[in-house]
């Protein structure tokens, strides 16, 4: 069997039967990052490599290719309620690749570095037919969240509004006017990784958080599987600007919104006694505490549509699995 019928998440499953789980380790594969007890505190480690071909669009330039690949594993982070500590990367780059084009990949990296604070303490070069950069991020945490805690009884909600990384990178890559689609743009190339809020959650008591990768519909997928209970979604956050873009240019905004991914906000489960003050916290961050539905008993993902629950596809963006032109699967 190929890996491209197997798919990225049944190829993890795999792993976690061939790998088994040494008792040293609190969190192991499955989760946004692993988790180790060390000294009083939990330590976080995660890893993410970015190929020049699928994580790159092709108006991305060098220093936003570093800011992104460094968002991407401290996003990781985030969603395991970790603080940034240190960050290691290894790159690869083509031997004709000029020595400005480098640096500022550098500066990219030591930039989203410095906003975050986080330590850069080196890595590896390597040589290859194509750019990839590979980060590997630790932190620390005083609680960890993890991906398969959610309850029954919880708040489903996420830090922000949805969308605006995926009609990013479709008026990318549809020869769309990026002067005015600016904002959507900024969203797909130079993405936040949301830190203070993750701290935020996990101190607030939140139960379970995924960061939001692959698109709403595929990680809320991942958190009930992994909790195993059922997700009720009765509000698709769509970004305002969204709405209007799919509008004007005759699209459907939920492709962005519930199927499309990268925007790298917080899906997380809460109890509904916390939701008052976890807001007030997110809001004193700049960020959003937005209520999207419920946690139930039970498995799926289901969207309540005229006053009727409906299956929501498991849908969104996956490595290894093609569709029949040759795409990353949007769903199976």
């Amino acid at each position: 069997m190929r890996l491209s019928e197997l798919g990225e998440r049944k190829l993890v499953e795999l792993i976690r039967r061939w790998w088994k789980k040494d008792k040293r380790l609190e969190v192991g594969i499955g989760d946004d990052a692993a988790v180790i007890r060390l000294e009083g505190k939990y330590l976080v480690l995660t890893t993410d490599a970015l190929f020049q071909h699928s994580h790159f669009p092709p108006t991305m330039d060098p220093e936003q290719m570093g800011w992104k690949a460094t968002v991407v594993s401290l996003s990781d982070l985030a969603a395991m309620g970790a603080e940034p500590l240190l960050l290691l990367f290894s790159i690869a780059l083509p031997s004709d690749v000029d020595i400005q084009f480098f640096r500022k990949i550098t500066k990219g990296i030591e930039r989203a570095a410095k906003k975050y604070r986080v330590i850069l303490a080196g890595g590896d070069l390597s040589e290859d037919e194509e750019i990839v950069i590979t980060g590997f991020a630790i932190g620390t945490a005083e609680r960890v969240l993890r991906r398969g805690t959610a309850r029954a009884g919880d708040v489903l909600a996420v830090t922000g509004k949805l969308g605006k990384a995926a009609a990013g990178l479709y008026v990318l890559t549809h020869s769309m006017p990026i002067r005015r689609w600016s904002e959507l743009v900024k969203a797909q190339l130079e993405p936040e990784a949301r830190i203070k809020e993750g701290l935020i959650l996990a101190a607030s008591g939140a139960t379970s958080a995924i960061d939001l990768s692959d698109g709403l519909a595929s990680n809320l997928w991942q958190l009930a599987e992994e909790s195993g209970v059922k997700m009720v979604l009765e509000e698709i956050p769509t970004h305002p600007l969204v709405e209007r873009f799919a509008q004007e240019n005759g699209l459907d905004p939920l492709e962005f919104s519930l199927f499309g991914g990268e925007d790298y906000e917080l899906l997380f489960t809460l109890p509904p006694e916390k939701v008052g003050e976890t807001r007030k916290k997110l809001e004193e961050v700049g960020s959003e505490l937005v209520i999207i539905g419920r946690v139930e008993k039970g498995r799926g993902v289901v969207k309540k549509v005229e006053g009727k629950l409906v299956p929501v596809p498991n849908r969104g963006y996956e490595h290894f699995r093609r569709t029949d032109d040759g795409g990353a699967v949007q769903g199976s």
